[in-house]
Formats: structure tokens, C-alpha cells, sequence
């Protein structure tokens, strides 16, 4: 089964029972419409019901959570949002993320509890676009994020994503009408500060026929002393002939844990440019669909992991080809030192009757130590008979040639090898849209490198 459910068993946890009417209560004291509250208790039946996913999963086999769940139930679930008046107030990676930002780009900062500020330019409402804290689109927007909160991403996936949809705290709301162009990225910035809270936020993208946006998530935080976790999860339309470029940039401290699903539906002649990047986090694990379920319908997946230590990244990427003359191509790079491991598993998917399908999907490893270990496990399940599907996957270290050549001429061991890394990388970097994020992702790598 490609989704790898984990069936509800039963069990006596009781702190995620706490949770669930804790999360219900303070729902309801907010205005939840009726809808949206009774999508909580459905997915809260299902928390209450499921065990935490077993490593007999295949796609759990390889990531071990069992010391953030020994944890769970010392997190704060309800830390408050801490809302703030102006940048000045939020940390000081975020607050320079945001000085460096457009002025016409909307802009949401999420943390623990929420929401913690967010700009909005009075230009984008002209236009029609909504963006928006997820909780206050849901009371304002009620009939249009009803039609795709949930839609894509159901609660009886596993116990973690049942949890986020009863708990959902935070997460954003874009909307982007038939035929609009966004000239300018929308921004969203995740935030942790300290340990022993967790946040649940949940992203809505919405593009509608023809229309034209690129949005950028930033995961950061600091390290702190003590385990904090991050629940997070997106669902993505890309409407007929519409074009989103979307980026997802991970840089937790590495006290975090990270989960997180993403979902995204193109249709009929859209354009998908998703970039991911894996750089902080004790652990993250990732689970990315991509569903072409229109004719003419693209996505070009491109992301890196880059791991030090002990860290330990998982990326699981879908390329389902629901519709036929549809094209997905994916590229995922993992560079690992000291400890560091990384695992990629990957699965296109062509159903019957998606002819003309067009995939491609390639993971390339390069280690820096003899302790590093990347695992690489690229798939294919083809229904239909015209259709062109490669993939392959590279494990390696640094060339000796080209440190060689690098070194003849004048440069040190580790200045060799850091612009090998660089070139490693490039491609990747390339498509990231903003000039001072692709700089910022240049220097956590040099200092991974170090």
C-alpha cells in the first residue's frame, strides 16, 4: 500500500486524549465554525484510536522516534502565540530574513502557539488574493478553505498527522484567484524558541486557473537545551494552467524534531517548481506527494539534505502520475559528514491509464567521512504501457582528482573541498528565487563544512 496507513489498534496513551479536548476547548473559546470543529473530533477519534507508527512500517524502519514520544507528554501543546507589534519583537534570524524581504511580499511568522505577526499588503486584497493565518482564514474564508483543508492530507495517515489536525495551531492561508500574477513571494517563517513546546501549524496554497505565485517556507530556530517538536504539514492545488514556485528551507537547531507532510495536487496544464532543503533538526522526517491528476500537468522536484554529527534526515517523495502526457522530474542531493545519515526513499508512480507519462527521479550522496551512511531506495510502479520512467540513485565520496587538482594549485584541503560541496550543491541553489536566501544556505554550508 503506498501510503503505508497505520490501521487504529487501540491504545491506552491518555495524554493525547488531555490533549485532544484541551485542543477542542480552546477551539471552540476562538469561533471555530461548526466544520472545522467537527474535523477535529473525527481526527481526534483517530489520535486516540492509533498507536505511534511501528518500525515494522517500511517507511518507519529507518528513523526512530521513540525518544520524542518517551517526551510527548512533557511538551507544551498550548504554549500562547506570543504575538508581537512589529519585526522588533520576533528572533533575530527571522527579524533579518524579514528586513531583507520585498516590501510588497505578504509576510507570516508562526511559532509555537501560533500565529506572531504578519504583513499584509493592502494591494494583494485589491487583487483578490487572500493571505492569512490559517485560524483566521478559517473563520473568515470559511467556504473556500473548507473545500481543501484536509482534502489532500487525510487524519488516519499515522498517529502524527492525526495529532496535527486536532491540535492545528498556526499555519497559513493563500489564496491566489483565476489569472492573478503574484510579482512578489509570499514569505512564511516557522519559528521555535526554547525547548519542551511543540507547534502543529498547518499551510493551505491555493492557485486558481492561470494564476502565478512563488512562496517561501523558512523552518528556524535556534539550539536550546532540551527536546522541541515540529508538526507540520501542507496542502498545495495548483490549478489548471496556473504556475507556483515553492520552496521549503529547514534549518531547526538541532534539539528539534521534525515530521512533516506536504501534498500537492497539479492540474490540467500546471506547472510545479518545488525546491526542499533538509540543513537543521536533530531528526526530520518528510513525506512529499506530488499528484499530477491533470493532462499536460509538470512538477520538477530539486532539494539537498546536508548532515553533520548525528543528525539524521528522511525524505520520502511520491510522484504519482494520475492523468496522462504528464511529467514529473526529481532531483534530491545529500551531502554527509561525521555521523550524519541520510535516507531517500523514492517511488514514481504511473496508473493505468496515464499514458504518455514522462518521469525521472535521481538521489545523489556524497560523503565526507567513512561513519556517514546515506540510504537510497528509488522505486517504480508503472499501470499504463507508453511511458518513458528512468531513475537512479549515487553513493560516493570526494573525487581524488578533483582535490587533487584543486590542492596542485594552491588550495588547502579543506577550501577544495568545500567548493566541491558548493558545486555539488549548485544546481539546487540555483532555483532558490531569492538572492539573500540562496547566500544564507551558502554559509550554513560552509559552516557544516567548517
Amino acid at each position: 500500500m503506498t501510503t503505508m496507513e497505520t490501521r487504529p489498534v487501540g491504545t491506552t496513551k491518555g495524554f493525547d486524549r488531555a490533549w485532544a479536548e484541551q485542543a477542542l476547548e480552546r477551539a471552540r473559546r476562538a469561533g471555530e465554525p461548526a466544520w472545522s470543529l467537527d474535523a477535529r473530533r473525527t481526527a481526534a477519534e483517530i489520535m486516540t484510536g492509533l498507536e505511534f507508527p511501528s518500525r515494522e512500517i517500511e517507511i518507519w524502519r529507518r528513523s526512530d522516534f521513540r525518544l520524542l514520544e518517551a517526551s510527548l507528554p512533557k511538551l507544551d501543546a498550548f504554549a500562547p502565540a506570543s504575538e508581537v507589534r512589529d519585526p522588533a519583537g520576533l528572533p533575530a534570524r527571522v527579524r533579518s530574513r524579514v528586513a531583507d524581504s520585498p516590501v510588497e511580499s505578504a509576510v507570516v511568522v508562526m511559532g509555537a502557539g501560533g500565529v506572531r505577526w504578519e504583513r499584509i499588503p493592502a494591494s494583494l486584497a485589491q487583487r483578490g488574493v487572500t493571505v492569512s493565518s490559517l485560524d483566521r482564514a478559517v473563520r473568515e474564508h470559511g467556504d473556500l478553505v473548507k473545500r481543501h483543508l484536509g482534502a489532500q492530507l487525510a487524519p488516519g495517515y499515522d498517529w502524527y498527522t492525526a495529532a496535527g489536525a486536532t491540535l492545528r495551531n498556526g499555519g497559513a492561508f493563500v489564496h491566489v484567484p483565476d489569472g492573478v500574477e503574484l510579482t512578489e513571494p509570499v514569505l512564511l517563517f516557522h519559528t521555535l524558541e526554547g525547548a519542551g513546546v511543540t507547534a502543529m501549524p498547518r499551510t493551505v496554497i491555493v492557485l486558481g486557473r492561470g494564476a502565478r505565485a512563488t512562496v517561501i517556507e523558512e523552518l528556524i530556530s535556534d539550539t536550546a537545551d532540551g527536546i522541541a517538536f515540529h508538526n507540520g504539514a501542507s496542502e498545495v492545488t495548483v490549478g489548471e494552467d496556473a504556475k507556483l514556485v515553492h520552496a521549503t528551507l529547514e534549518e531547526w537547531g538541532r534539539n528539534v524534531y521534525h515530521y512533516a507532510n506536504h501534498r500537492v495536487k497539479v492540474e490540467r496544464g500546471g506547472e510545479l517548481q518545488w525546491i526542499q532543503t533538509l540543513l537543521g533538526a536533530r531528526l526530520a522526517k518528510v513525506h512529499s506527494y506530488f499528484d499530477l491528476a491533470g493532462p499536460g500537468a509538470q512538477a520538477f522536484v530539486h532539494g539537498f539534505m546536508f548532515g553533520d554529527e548525528r543528525q539524521h534526515f528522511h525524505l520520502h517523495t511520491l510522484q504519482r502520475h494520475i492523468a496522462d502526457h504528464t511529467t514529473s522530474d526529481l532531483l534530491i542531493k545529500g551531502c554527509l559528514k561525521d555521523h550524519a545519515r541520510s535516507v531517500y526513499q523514492g517511488l514514481i508512480q504511473v496508473s493505468e491509464g496515464a499514458q504518455r507519462t514522462d518521469a525521472y527521479q535521481a538521489n545523489r550522496n556524497l560523503l565526507l567521512s567513512d561513519t556517514a551512511r546515506a540510504d537510497s531506495i528509488p522505486g517504480l510502479e508503472i499501470l499504463a504501457n507508453d511511458v518513458r520512467c528512468t531513475h537512479g540513485a549515487t553513493i560516493g565520496d570526494v573525487d581524488p582528482e578533483q582535490m587533487y587538482y584543486l590542492m596542485a594549485r594552491g588550495l588547502p584541503r579543506a577550501d577544495a573541498q568545500r567548493l566541491i560541496v558548493e558545486g555539488f550543491f549548485a544546481p539546487v541553489l540555483d532555483r532558490i528565487p531569492l538572492e539573500h536566501v540562496r547566500d544564507e544556505l551558502r554559509q550554513v554550508i560552509e559552516r557544516k563544512i567548517g
